[in-house]
């Protein structure tokens, strides 16, 4: 999997303290660890892949993997695979090599985590979390901060008043709990208001917003539906599709299909090419050295 690494992931992972495989990380795949960053020297963290988990056990290329994700916000994933899906291919197709393998995404995705953290995009907070701490550079292109009541938000401990991060367009934050809850993210202690309604929330509602929300996600600005869970992952998502674009593996006339409950099966096309992601998409692949699909020395 590291052999043909694209330049600028081998430069990220040359700054990590390695990456190792794993047994049951919890909630994940995989991750990358905080622990002993090093932000000054710009080096440091770790990077876990669970080898018992997807896509380990999938015969699929890295660039298949971000249409899964689009996947999650279907009503039965399951229904909207076609006779020549990737999914149905036989084990061990030739189809996919060491090269191309679907875990290289995760560890792409991975390693952009790292690179945000170590150029100063993110700071790890008192507990080694990473986190936001302003709207310049990247996280200001899709979000936004709101200043919401802290009794909305869990966990909070009494604050009256909680700032929290939610898209800057095109989703309201009710839609966007929505999706969260759709592919399996915890909305609680990010999107103010959503804890109270989810209760009272029926199914024709919810199917409405996954709609509503599913083909408002590029026009927000996010690549995939897991990019819209917080500007972490946005960053995550976007570097790890624009190494894959470098390569030549995801191209502007691409597409994903997603079957979404309440308004049924849609073509969404090449994300990642997406006008809406333009200014966002120039940003990143200024700061790592991609111009007009060729690579350079990355400046982040």
């Amino acid at each position: 999997m590291m052999r043909g690494l694209h330049p600028i992931a081998q430069r990220v992972l040359d700054r990590v303290h390695g990456v190792w495989y794993a047994r049951n990380i919890e909630s994940a795949a995989a991750v990358f660890l905080t622990c002993g960053v090093d932000e000054v020297a710009a080096t440091g963290g770790f990077i876990l892949l669970d080898e018992a988990q997807f896509p380990f056990d999938r015969p699929l290329r890295d660039a298949e993997v971000p249409g899964l994700y689009w996947r999650a916000l279907a009503a039965d994933p399951a229904a909207v695979l076609g006779e020549n899906d990737p999914l149905r291919r036989p084990r061990g197709s030739g189809e996919v090599g060491a090269l191309h393998h679907a875990a290289r995404y995760l560890l792409l995705h991975e390693l952009g985590h790292a690179l945000s953290l170590l150029t100063g995009e993110f700071v790890l907070d008192d507990a080694l979390r990473m986190q936001v701490h302003g709207l310049d550079g990247f996280t200001g292109f899709s979000w936004k901060v709101m200043t919401t009541d802290g009794s909305t938000l869990p966990g909070t401990r009494g604050k009256t008043r909680v700032r929290a991060v939610v898209p800057r367009r095109s989703l309201d934050p009710m839609t966007w709990g929505s999706l969260l809850d759709t592919i399996g993210a915890d909305p609680d202690p990010l999107v103010p208001g959503y804890a109270l309604a989810r209760p009272r929330r029926t199914p024709a509602t919810l199917a409405r917003d996954v709609c509503a929300g599913g083909l408002a996600l590029v026009g927000a600005g996010f690549v995939t539906p897991t990019a819209a869970r917080y500007p972490t992952e946005d960053f995550a998502e976007m570097f790890a599709h624009a190494l894959l674009a470098d390569e030549g593996k995801l191209l502007p006339g691409d597409h994903v299909i997603v079957d979404l409950p309440g308004c049924g099966r849609r073509e969404i096309r090449s994300p990642y090419h997406a006008a809406p992601l333009g200014p966002k998409r120039a940003y990143l692949e200024s700061a790592l050295g991609l111009h007009s699909g060729r690579r350079a020395t990355a400046t982040l």
